[in-house]
């Protein structure tokens, strides 16, 4: 775990610097005046996750980190690999693909693999929230505390997908849909669940508690009574998916998400519901949509709990939830006055602690982190 504190400790220290150093930007009008935000330097949001991007690079044992460095180890080189990469076997095509292009072309040593994709990975989660959150240093404190960032050391294929589109959140605002597709499409061909996003597209688009977004409150509770016969569907579906394995391996464990994640999940959208009048005015398109994703968010951890399927529908929000970064800064910026603001804020951050402390000691054991580069063993 002292990796882990580390790691902490470093994002508060530069998360309030990058905070502090932030310029006031224009966002929108409120009431006929001019509303600002503080937004971050470039410069103090890259050093901030520069620290969970090295030690993420760095490792060699991580949960999953062993099996995907032997993997890396076994590709060929690219003049030897159209068997590996059109073997219709096999999945995720586009990720082997990646994979051995930086095995011949740049490195054949699995460090520099490990830190190309948590680079990528950190980058863009980073510039999403640097571009659009009122509070960097609050955003990127709850990408640790959350243990969101667990998922560049564990569960990296599909993080790398959801952090890149997590960057192409602009292509959303923008209304670019055909190009957001036929990205979906493409990074498909990294991990198969990303096919999602072109669903929930349509979903997350427009305002909060929309039609749309109605109706998938809808199908939650059709789920909430019609569990068995969802989890039978779900059997059926899931054999066909990049999960097959780890379904079948952990199906008699498996007994969905956790009733303290799924709460820590839920608070945005809990107070966006609660608080919906006195923000009404103030939504802006970033807001607005960030409120629809935590709404799917949380929805996907309900049905994972219901349908017993941690393994399957529990790491399917990670598309979504990371725009909680983004909302639940704002919440707290315009629900609260000046008094009470300073005690949510307060609040939060021992309740993230006790939840990160949970999470990474209590849940996971400890996460060990072992660097055979860096000569560390936690």
């Amino acid at each position: 775990m002292t990796v882990y504190w580390f790691m902490m400790a470093w994002v508060i220290l530069f998360g309030i610097l990058a905070q502090v150093s932030a310029k006031k930007v224009c966002v929108g009008e409120y009431l006929g005046e001019k509303v600002y935000e503080a937004r971050a330097h470039l410069f103090m949001a890259v050093v901030t996750f520069a620290v969970i991007v090295f030690f993420a690079g760095a490792r060699s044992y991580v949960a999953d980190t062993t099996a995907y460095i032997q993997m890396f180890k076994d590709y060929p080189l690219f003049q030897n690999a159209y068997d590996v990469i059109f073997d219709s076997n096999a999945r995720e095509p586009g990720f082997r693909l990646f994979s051995i292009l930086i095995k011949t072309y740049i490195s054949d040593n699995y460090t520099v693999w490990l830190s190309i994709i948590a680079v990528i990975s950190g980058i863009c989660v980073m510039f999403p929230l640097y571009k659009y959150s009122c509070n960097f240093g609050v955003s990127a404190f709850l990408f640790m505390a959350s243990c969101q960032f667990s998922w560049m050391f564990n569960g990296m294929r599909q993080f790398l997908v959801a952090a890149i589109m997590f960057s192409c959140t602009g292509l959303i605002l923008k209304n670019k849909t055909l190009l957001y597709i036929i990205i979906v499409c493409i990074l498909s061909t990294i991990h198969k669940s990303a096919l999602i996003l072109i669903p929930m597209y349509f979903i997350a688009k427009g305002e909060p508690w929309n039609k749309r977004t109605m109706l998938f409150i809808g199908c939650i509770v059709l789920t909430m009574l019609f569990t068995s016969k969802f989890t039978n569907l779900l059997t059926d579906v899931v054999e066909q998916t990049d999960y097959a394995t780890s379904v079948e391996e952990f199906k008699n464990t498996d007994d969905g998400t956790s009733i303290i994640r799924i709460l820590v999940e839920s608070i945005p959208i809990i107070l966006v519901f609660i608080y919906r009048g006195r923000i009404k005015d103030k939504l802006t398109p970033i807001i607005k949509l960030s409120i629809n994703m935590s709404l799917i968010s949380c929805g996907l951890y309900i049905i994972s709990k219901i349908a017993s399927s941690g393994v399957l529908l529990g790491r399917l929000p990670i598309y979504f939830s990371m725009y909680n970064l983004i909302l639940f800064p704002w919440l707290l910026r315009n629900i609260f006055d000046k008094r009470e603001k300073d005690l949510v804020y307060y609040i939060m951050v021992i309740c993230y602690f006790v939840f990160f402390y949970y999470q990474m000691v209590i849940a996971w054991g400890g996460m060990e982190y072992f660097s055979q580069i860096l000569n560390l063993k936690y």
